[in-house]
């Protein structure tokens, strides 16, 4: 209980928004942007709060890097801007959302008094962190917030109900991960031309990488220690784990990691960018194994929700209204502003 009430009060913490851009029209949050069944509205208010949330979210991550509003750029470069993919995403995520709703009683969810209360205090904690402009444009106000913080919640309830009987064992076999110790050397140049072009390394500089790299396995093989051998010669040893369905390291590395014994190195690996020495630290690493362990429970929760959710989507129509969605547009820029969070 109190996981859940903490994460709807920190999820509304961190949206306090920042807003920049025209001021636009006014909207009507009481419209009707959706219905399921035809007889339930989803509301333009809480879609349009939860559309400036992810807005903020994205914008505040990337949009340096996009080069200003992100969300009315074409990404893809099919002509269509990324705010239109994101109000249709969304759409997708607020129809399951709904249906969710719908199907709560018969799998006895529904929020607890304790569930209730958190959701009012944070509703009422973001409305103190923004800005009257903010809210406005964000279509939010104390009702608004809590039905989306509601619908949140509902749905990570309907999750855990839907997945409760997921077969949560998973062999060592299954996702067993070994970890090798190894040392990478680039053979891509690092220097540029005048036109900007790198300068590609010469058969000999690349030879001369390669005996550097031989000499540090030598070493390593004597002394036993690959950090201080690796060290001497201004490289760095590194680790990481990997397993049958992993696709990193490069498939040259795993496939001479695989023909070693504990502790055994290998020769030196050549692959396209560089070459590699590789050490075999543990056939089996016992914390990345039961890291991935959880991961696979995980894989099996989403593909078990998945599939009842497709099941659950025969019983219901949603038909979504694109003259309103229409209203929603992107001339502001909204951001994330650093809000103080308070242990729960």
């Amino acid at each position: 209980m109190k996981k859940r009430t903490a994460w709807i009060t920190a999820m509304v913490l961190a949206l306090a928004l920042s807003l920049t851009g025209c001021a636009g029209g006014n909207l009507n949050g009481a419209e009707t942007i959706a219905t399921l069944d035809g007889s339930t509205n989803i509301t333009l208010g809480e879609f349009n709060l939860m559309l400036r949330y992810q807005q903020a979210q994205m914008e505040s991550y990337y949009g340096a890097l996009m080069g200003g509003n992100m969300y009315q750029q074409d990404i893809t470069g099919d002509g269509t801007l990324y705010g239109d993919t994101a109000k249709e995403t969304l759409m997708e995520e607020f129809k399951k959302m709904y249906i969710m709703e719908a199907e709560a009683s018969n799998y006895g969810v529904a929020l607890t008094d304790a569930e209730k209360e958190a959701v009012a205090a944070a509703a009422g904690k973001f409305l103190e962190a923004n800005t009257d402009g903010a809210k406005k444009a964000a279509t939010a106000d104390q009702k608004t917030v809590e039905r989306l913080l509601t619908l949140l919640t509902i749905n990570e309830k309907m999750y855990d109900a839907l997945t409760q009987d997921v077969d949560t064992e998973v062999s060592d076999a299954e996702a067993a991960q070994k970890r090798i110790d190894y040392v990478y050397v680039s053979t891509l140049g690092t220097e540029q031309d005048e036109a900007g072009n790198t300068i590609e390394l010469t058969d000999a500089e690349k030879a001369q990488k390669k005996a550097d790299l031989q000499a540090v396995l030598d070493e390593a093989k004597k002394s036993g220690d690959l950090d201080a051998a690796a060290q001497a010669k201004e490289m760095t040893a590194s680790s990481t784990a990997y397993g049958a369905d992993s696709t990193y390291p490069s498939e040259e590395v795993r496939k001479a990691a695989d023909a070693l014994k504990e502790g055994e190195f290998a020769d030196i690996v050549e692959t396209e960018n560089g070459y590699y020495l590789i050490r075999l630290a543990s056939m089996l690493d016992r914390d990345a194994t039961d890291s991935r362990k959880t991961s696979i429970v995980q894989e099996r929760r989403d593909e078990l929700f998945a599939e009842k959710y497709r099941k659950l989507q025969e019983a219901h129509t949603f038909e979504k209204k694109d003259d309103v969605m229409a209203k929603l547009t992107f001339e502001r820029t909204f951001t994330l502003k650093a809000a103080e969070t308070t242990e729960p």
